[in-house]
């Protein structure tokens, strides 16, 4: 979608923008791409970024640059994503099985997008979607195979940051939300054996059967399975970095800075923000400074009005007293 869009799709890629190709800043030496996917990476090394070309201070506007020490370039200038095609925002491998006279099928929406899948289950779309944000330091964590499972949802990658981390911005994600197996003696996601050739060997794809899928899978890697399955939520957060609208179309002000519940921050907790929070000393503080200002103007106007009256009467008493001097 990007390779040959129009600017209200992506002003780098656009052929009527800048006309930029991947490698442009998927820049490479000795094979190292730059760039991170934090599906599967954890540190916050070799990343491609929006300074690297633009700065830390690229606007006019001083307010704005300032925003860039605690917010993204990419949380202002990607107000949504998948533009063009959807994005699959939900994968529920609970719902797959489902057969019709004995054989797997398919069903689509009316985008051609697969709505569900006998062997994987079922999915949800989504186009024009506006990111949710998260604080991000560029380092994550991933859950491993064999791994206890601490919470639901499951975590799958965990993006660390947070208002107090001095590395940590303000970035837009996508959450991909979903389900998947799970061991319920153990508590760990199982690995079940998916593909084979034919059937009877074990392979969901062909027997259907998550049982002996769980059993092939989990002896496969070297993992204990107690016989109990079931399905535990899981979500992945991707960063989104590209589709960058044209500056008029970024994220206007008011989006975050608002009380509304659907701000665009509105899930984002522990630090003050302006326009948005409630701090009693802050607000008795300001409560204060601006009766405090008004008080001043009225007292200044008080002072004027009452300095003009005795100038006034000076004046009169000046004239009275030249009108009443002897010739």
């Amino acid at each position: 979608a990007q390779l040959a869009c129009d600017r209200e799709v992506d002003v780098h890629m656009a052929v009527n923008g800048l006309d930029m190709s991947c490698v442009d800043c998927h820049t490479a030496e000795n094979h190292q791409i730059k760039g991170r996917l934090y599906s599967v990476s954890s540190t916050n090394t070799n990343r491609a970024t929006c300074e690297q070309c633009h700065s830390t201070t690229p606007h006019f506007d001083d307010i704005l640059n300032r925003h860039n020490a605690k917010v993204a370039c990419q949380a202002c200038h990607i107000p949504t994503y998948a533009k063009v095609n959807p994005t699959k925002m939900k994968w529920y491998w609970s719902d797959a099985g489902k057969l019709r006279d004995g054989e797997p099928y398919q069903e689509f929406n009316s985008d051609s997008t697969r709505e569900y899948q006998s062997i994987k289950g079922s999915f949800e779309w989504a186009k024009n979607v506006k990111p949710d944000y998260v604080w991000f330091n560029g380092t994550a964590d991933h859950y491993l195979l064999g791994d206890t499972i601490k919470s639901v949802p499951v975590q799958m990658n965990t993006l660390f940051g947070s208002h107090d981390d001095f590395e940590s911005k303000i970035y837009p994600v996508k959450i991909h939300y979903g389900d998947q197996i799970y061991d319920k003696k153990y508590n760990i996601l199982i690995q079940p054996k998916v593909f084979a050739e034919n059937k009877g060997d074990s392979a969901y794809w062909k027997d259907f059967d998550w049982e002996t899928a769980s059993i092939a899978g989990m002896k496969r890697v070297g993992l204990p399975y107690s016989g109990e399955y079931g399905f535990v939520e899981t979500e992945m957060y991707w960063p989104v970095n590209h589709m960058v609208a044209p500056k008029d179309q970024a994220v206007g002000c008011a989006e975050c800075h608002t009380r509304s519940e659907d701000g665009r921050l509105a899930s984002l907790t522990g630090f003050y923000l302006p326009g948005r929070d409630h701090n009693k000393t802050l607000d008795r503080l300001g409560t204060l400074l601006f009766l405090g200002a008004l008080g001043a103007v009225f007292l200044h106007a008080f002072f004027r009005v009452l300095v003009s009256l005795r100038k006034k009467e000076y004046n009169m008493d000046i004239i009275d007293y030249k009108n009443n001097e002897p010739v």
